[in-house]
């Protein structure tokens, strides 16, 4: 997304949405990655419900950054 498009509260509202589809479904649980970087994307997740349960400081390599840490998260549904 172009970065004049952020703060608007698409993220969120995608977000969400995908939340209230797997409690449609009959989904438990939900899962994702993020890279620990991504602060705001953590940030997000956090204030959605999700919660960190652990890391991996290799999950993911970048061609231009080399690798970062992953931080694990799920949603209890």
């Amino acid at each position: 997304m172009d970065k004049a498009h952020w703060g608007l509260g698409v993220g969120r509202a995608l977000t969400e949405a995908c939340i209230e589809c797997a409690r449609a479904a009959g989904y438990v649980q939900l899962e994702l990655q993020a890279v620990a970087e991504n602060k705001a994307a953590l940030a997000l997740y956090r204030s959605v419900g999700f919660a960190e349960y652990g890391r991996n400081p290799k999950g993911f390599r970048s061609r231009t950054t080399g690798w970062q840490e992953l931080v694990l998260m799920r949603l209890e549904l």
